[in-house]
């Protein structure tokens, strides 16, 4: 299995409360409120664990739900209703313009050269008036030294970035009609604090649910040196009573946009 599988496969990925923090849960009402009124049918692409589909549940809109996802994981640990279609965003199983709205929340900065291009062209495909994405906003992506073979790749597979110029341009046939940066609040002293962290933390663990792309070493695996449990608690304590102090700041985290066809 490619370490991306690997990765995306790991369980702990797709865990209920995962996306049930304030930030997750204001990032995806906000994207809610994007979908058009006259919509009635939506597929969300990459959908995980459908958080999505089940917030869109919750709110008992009128809308047909589908979800599409290539993580038997994922679909194992779904907590919506709405059926959950397994399958790859490069050959999508369905008819030109089957739905209404196709929607695509932090999927495409995951995917690959061919792969990213080809699923661009497969949602256009079966989108019928309008996309909705959601992306990172000007991402500053980090990239994490593998402990056995010391290759550097982001741990999230985080494969590009994107700012409203950028996603004005990914669709063919489809032009950015809207779109919205998602804040969120953070601690002044959030940037000076990670960067230390990266510094002072690079060499004594590796996220577990890392998988080197060039290796295949994972951060589950048990040669990984990573911190006991009781001094990871422990700092986690004090970060939180430290950050407690702090006073904070709007940080642009998301960006939402909404595309709709062009006319003939």
């Amino acid at each position: 299995m490619a370490s991306e599988s690997r990765h995306y496969e790991n369980p702990d990925l797709w865990t209920e409360d995962r996306f049930a923090s304030s930030r997750e849960q204001q990032r995806l009402s906000i994207t809610a409120g994007f979908i058009p009124n006259e919509a009635r049918s939506l597929l969300d692409v990459g959908t995980g664990n459908g958080a999505f589909l089940a917030l869109l549940e919750a709110r008992q809109t009128p809308l047909s739900l589908m979800g599409l996802e290539r993580s038997q994981a994922a679909i194992e640990a779904a907590v919506c209703q709405a059926e959950i279609r397994a399958g790859s965003l490069d050959a999508l199983p369905w008819q030109d313009r089957a739905f209404d709205v196709v929607s695509a929340l932090e999927v495409i900065e995951h995917l690959p050269y061919g792969l990213y291009e080809r699923s661009l062209r497969e949602i256009e495909r079966v989108a019928g008036e309008y996309i909705l994405v959601s992306v990172p906003y000007r991402e500053k992506r980090r990239f994490t030294p593998c402990p056995y073979c010391g290759c550097r790749f982001h741990v999230n597979y985080h494969m590009r970035s994107f700012d409203e110029r950028s996603l004005a341009a990914i669709f063919q046939d489809f032009d950015l009609t809207r779109f919205q940066i998602v804040y969120i609040d953070d601690y002044i002293t959030a940037p000076v604090l990670r960067t230390a962290y990266r510094i002072l933390g690079k060499n004594r663990q590796f996220p577990t649910s890392a998988v080197c792309p060039q290796c295949g070493f994972s951060g589950s695996s048990p040669e990984n040196t990573t911190l006991s449990g009781a001094l990871t608690r422990a700092r986690a304590g004090l970060r939180d009573k430290i950050k407690n102090r702090l006073p904070t700041y709007k940080r642009a985290q998301w960006i939402v946009a909404l595309y709709r066809r062009k006319s003939v």
